[in-house]
């Protein structure tokens, strides 16, 4: 595989690993500026917004140590 090709590879890989990790914290946050933060269920559904985010980095960074 010449080199351009896999520059491009991993660029590519890169913007899907951005995407995958931040996809939850967008759905959220647009949640909250369509429906504000009036009740506890939508300070929940920001809590579980930010542990599937963390939960999807921990998984990435297994995958990195070859696990």
């Amino acid at each position: 595989m010449n080199k351009p090709l896999k520059i491009l590879l991993s660029v590519l890989a890169g913007i899907d690993v951005t995407i995958n990790i931040f996809t939850p914290i967008i759905l959220v946050a647009i949640w909250i500026s369509l429906a504000g933060t009036d009740s506890v269920l939508d300070l929940l559904f920001f809590g579980l917004g930010l542990l599937a985010t963390i939960f999807r980095a921990i998984k990435i960074g297994w995958l990195k140590n070859g696990r």
